[in-house]
């Protein structure tokens, strides 16, 4: 017989016998569930699904959801320029230091408001570098224009109302100024209600002194005047001079620094870290993707097209490397592209040198840190990175909510979060003159240290799964998987 007839269909093996007994029977083949059927075919999506929701809802309206009721310290300045006025009975008086010692009470009762005594001087430098959202300024007529009332009020003479001016600093944010104002408003309605009392009542002992005055001068020259003659002759407060008297401060609102055209009323720079953000997220899962693909690690689909490449088996730190450092290198026309985009649409950009430096390493920093989580947890690395690096990142960003009106979760992870540091680097150079102080240096120091923890968490985790897993590889297991 040939050789090739002696070829039988395995499956009739388990028919055979041997001279000893039944033959082998061969393989089991077991019979599969299909993957339409499988229930983590459906519940895994769903519960990524729940997860981003959940989390994302939680930290993104949990943070932002109520900044009035999450104030802490939030930094308010009085500039007190008083330089006081002779009441009328003799004493000198500064009401301007009254309403200041008023603000320092009523804030003090809490931690909510930090309100720093300030002179003009430095308030203004604190506003340039985004140091306090506002400044209650007391002029110096303020005690002279407010005792004047009491006096005209009884002479009809032509008074100045007591001023007093907030600045606000929109280019901090513009809810920042909205808190600021309300802030101020309230203790000034105190402080006005407060002063109204205390010159009514000097204006109320005043006229009783003027007509006690009028009378004795008429008994000593022995006139009465009719009843009529008296009642006008007498000094009194009319109705008009009486409502100035309630209210006697005029509160004037303005903005220290108008945000300049194109800045979105001073949330540009927030809005452009939040850009260089999705860049960085995106940009990096992209590359990872495509990198694993030339590294014949995990196929990636481009169109009807399944691509995969030779596998070299590569260790898990040099794959960081290579990725990261492809971000780190096309992170440079990127950041001169977005910038010139950015001025091509009307958005200022002075000191064009610190901005790309910011915007660079901007895309840089959210790279390493996706790419870290990645390493350490795999596809799963994605999800979590739109948690940490988004959901968490734009509450603490501080870019729509000022830090002080965060709830304490938030003012405590906002340093770990690359988009706060991002935010406060490219705020700070675009406006407030790129200077140090104002957040260009603690931005950018932040950036370093968060890629150097990202590098060496990766570069750890790298050689513990290499050493005790082996290296990634599309072959290592039945269905392409890599170990």
């Amino acid at each position: 017989m040939p050789a090739h007839a002696a070829e039988t269909n395995p499956t009739d093996s388990t028919n055979s016998t041997g001279p000893t007994g039944p033959a082998d029977p061969g393989p089991r083949h077991t019979r599969r569930t299909h993957p339409y059927r499988s229930p983590r075919m459906w519940l895994l999506p769903l519960l990524v699904l729940l997860l981003l929701g959940g989390a994302g809802s939680a930290l993104y309206i949990g943070g932002l959801g109520n900044p009035g009721g999450n104030l802490n310290h939030f930094p308010i300045a009085v500039v007190n320029s008083d330089r006081g006025a002779q009441a009328p009975d003799g004493s000198q008086q500064n009401l301007g230091a009254t309403i200041s010692d008023q603000m320092q009470q009523g804030f003090s009762a809490n931690d909510e408001i930090d309100l720093r005594v300030l002179s003009w001087d430095e308030a203004q430098d604190q506003m340039r570098h985004g140091q306090i959202h506002a400044a209650v300024v007391i002029p110096e007529s303020f005690s002279s224009d407010a005792l004047g009332l009491v006096s005209g009020a009884l002479t009809q003479q032509d008074v100045t109302r007591p001023s007093i001016t907030a600045y606000t600093a929109p280019l901090a944010g513009p809810l920042a100024s909205s808190l600021a104002t309300s802030a101020v408003d309230t203790a000034l309605d105190r402080a006005n209600t407060s002063l109204g009392e205390q010159l009514t009542e000097s204006a109320q002992t005043a006229q009783t002194q003027a007509q006690a005055q009028l009378q004795a001068e008429l008994r000593r020259l022995g006139t009465t005047l009719p009843p009529q003659l008296a009642q006008q002759a007498e000094p009194k407060i009319d109705g008009t001079a009486a409502d100035l008297l309630r209210e006697p401060i005029q509160v004037t609102t303005t903005a220290y620094q108008e945000p300049p055209q194109g800045s979105a009323l001073g949330m540009g720079a927030f809005f452009y870290s939040v850009l260089l953000m999705i860049v960085g997220v995106a940009g990096s899962v992209a590359i990872h993707f495509l990198v694993d693909s030339r590294l014949g690690v995990a196929p990636v689909e481009l169109g009807p097209r399944f691509v995969l490449g030779r596998p070299v088996h590569p260790p898990r730190w040099s794959t960081y490397f290579i990725k990261w450092g492809i971000v780190v290198l096309a992170a440079l026309p990127t950041a001169g592209l977005m910038m010139w985009v950015a001025a091509a649409v009307g958005m200022p950009i002075p000191h064009g040198g610190w901005y790309f430096l910011t915007t660079w390493l901007s895309i840089v920093t959210v790279s390493a840190v996706t790419f870290a989580l990645i390493t350490v947890l795999g596809s799963a690395g994605m999800i979590l990175s739109l948690i940490y690096v988004v959901f968490m990142g734009l509450p603490a960003a501080s870019g729509v909510v000022p830090l002080e009106a965060l709830p304490g979760f938030f003012r405590f992870i906002a340093p770990g979060e690359p988009l706060y540091q991002m935010t406060m680097a490219n705020r700070a150079v675009l406006y407030f003159d790129a200077d140090a102080s104002a957040g260009v240096q603690s931005g950018i120091i932040g950036m370093l240290v968060l890629i150097l923890i990202a590098v060496a968490v990766a570069m750890i985790f790298s050689v513990i799964y290499d050493r005790a897993l082996g290296r990634r590889d599309a072959g290592g297991i039945p269905g392409g998987a890599g170990h």
